[in-house]
């Protein structure tokens, strides 16, 4: 029993990481969470394990399921430690699927060992109740690394991904776990016959019901969103936007040159050629605003602080009208020491600096060392250790620059978009388009591209906004307000960019105006399903 308990729990842990995207096989999201689950109640059943004993081997076989999804899903992460962080490759593995496979392992443990933890008797109701505890817990979770299962198994899915500007990509979680769960109270039906065969064949029934108001919903809301909508049209504005793939080179910070993927050298000159040859390809009649895109990491110096090179850039945007969008570094002397941002910054077409945006998500490890003050020793020791290891302050503000009156957009960086309240905050505030600025040369020829892509459409369709993917290495491109490619995609370490005119629309979404309330909502089923399990069921200790 015991080994087959450790096969379940590596199985599980082989699917998860399979399910995130680039490796094409999201679809096993579905069936993912079956094997770790049925050994969690098997473990349950036996009466003879003490509660201390209980957790410790349910927090193992999840522990161990993380590591295995994380050195399997994550191994990109693996890539930027051993490349970037100058760690050899096994201790870089070590890392990510202890390290990380800790944190993904704490999370299995909460959403599915926890809740079997303190319910005594496993019947009719506790399947419901803890599908309702997963919904109620998935949005305020909080991670180092911000994802979810739901957007994960329903990446690009016909139709049931637009369900997320209803319920949240969290909310596919109703979809996904859902089937574990189905699948769990069919195996009891058969095994033990403890369930009555009706009450499964309803719960099916509503299964597959959701799934066909999902993907109506999803088939209409994409009819919709294609349709042109005649009263939008006097609040529309069109931009054109110039998005530069440099393709710079972070050979300097590898250890080992051969694997950054890219030799060019980073410079301001070689980044003005580029976008003047950009410019160069609209055509001569050209009256909207133009927008000029560098991703992250491709402007060399620190805006503010050097003067040199800011006034090139303030020049260039006045001899060709046009609005440029960067990132930098910036810093403020305090008693302590300097305190650093991540800032993205726009500059108008008459040279002037019309705002600035401060970084809001660190990533961890890389521009933040989390708990540093909780375990300083550590944090020392990761600093000495670590090669390119930076730390950031936190910014504050969901900032909004303003173009023109119709036009306003915002530019979260990079990993800022892994966290929901970011871009819903820019978009709630007025945003009509989002503009991720990224450098991803960090993690190689991996999956790294594919997973920021993905995450960006969950922010489109949850926010119904138009999203720009800019990145320095790739794969660049712009995603519509329903989720689809509207440009083609750059490829990985190409040098390229992408030029189109955006007809911007203010589009509803229901999840961007009233998440709380979804949240509520879900919060809500879980307590009211919890008060019948305990007075029907007894399931609780």
């Amino acid at each position: 029993m015991h080994k087959f308990i450790w096969i379940g729990s590596l199985v599980s842990g082989v699917m998860l990481g399979l399910t995130p995207p680039g490796l094409g096989t999201q679809w096993l999201g579905l069936i993912s969470f079956f094997p770790l689950i049925y050994i969690l109640e098997q473990l349950h059943a036996k009466e003879e394990l003490s509660f201390r004993k209980r957790a410790v081997m349910f927090f193992g076989i999840c522990w161990l399921s993380g590591g295995i999804a994380a050195s399997i899903g994550g191994y990109w992460i693996t890539n930027s430690i051993h490349v970037f962080g100058h760690v050899p490759w096994l201790a870089a593995v070590i890392i990510t699927g202890v390290g990380y496979g800790l944190e993904v392992g704490f999370q299995l443990f909460v959403y599915f060992g926890i809740p079997l933890l303190f319910i005594r008797k496993l019947n009719n109701w506790d399947l419901p109740l803890r599908l309702a505890f997963l919904l109620a817990l998935d949005p305020l979770y909080p991670r180092l690394i911000q994802w979810n299962y739901g957007g994960l198994t329903f990446t690009e899915f016909p139709w049931i991904e637009q369900l997320a500007d209803l319920i949240g990509s969290s909310g596919l979680l109703l979809y996904s776990a859902g089937l574990t769960f189905l699948l769990l109270g069919w195996w009891r039906w058969k095994t033990t016959g403890k369930l009555k065969l009706k009450i499964l064949l309803q719960a099916t029934t509503i299964y597959l019901l959701l799934w066909g108001l999902g993907l109506s919903y999803g088939a209409w809301r994409t009819y919709d969103l294609e349709t042109q909508v005649p009263e939008l049209k006097t609040q529309s504005s069109n931009l054109t936007v110039l998005a530069i793939q440099p393709n710079f080179s972070l050979q300097d910070l590898a250890s080992n040159p051969e694997l950054a993927h890219s030799k060019r050298e980073q410079n301001l000159e070689s980044l003005l050629i580029d976008s003047t040859k950009a410019l160069a390809e609209l055509p001569p009649e050209t009256a909207t605003p133009k927008l000029l895109i560098w991703p992250e990491s491709v402007y060399p110096d620190p805006f503010f602080k050097v003067a040199d090179s800011r006034e090139k850039v303030t020049a260039f945007a006045r001899k060709h009208k046009t609005y440029i969008l960067l990132t930098t570094v910036d810093w403020v002397n305090t008693n302590s020491g300097p305190k650093f941002h991540g800032v993205s910054v726009l500059v108008g077409e008459n040279g002037k600096v019309l705002g600035r945006y401060n970084k809001i998500f660190l990533i961890p490890f890389g521009e933040t060392i989390p708990f540093s003050d909780w375990f300083p020793g550590i944090a020392s020791f990761l600093r000495k250790n670590i090669a390119n290891m930076s730390e950031f302050t936190r910014g504050q503000e969901y900032k909004v620059f303003t173009l023109s009156e119709n036009t306003r957009l915002s530019a979260p960086i990079c990993f800022d978009i892994f966290t929901p309240e970011v871009v819903r905050g820019m978009v709630r505030n007025g945003s009509d388009l989002v503009v991720n600025l990224s450098n991803l040369a960090w993690f190689g020829r991996t999956t790294a591209s594919d997973n920021m892509v993905a995450v960006l459409r969950w922010r489109a369709i949850e926010n119904r906004v138009t999203v720009v993917f800019a990145s320095n290495n790739g794969e660049s491109l712009i995603i519509g307000v329903n989720g689809k490619n509207m440009s083609k995609k750059l490829g990985l370490f190409e040098e390229g960019a992408l030029i189109s005119t955006l007809k911007l629309q203010p589009r509803f979404s229901f999840y961007r105006e009233y998440a709380e309330w979804v949240w509520g909502g879900y919060l809500l089923i879980f307590l009211l399903l919890g008060i019948q399990a305990h007075l029907r069921g007894k399931i609780f200790e």
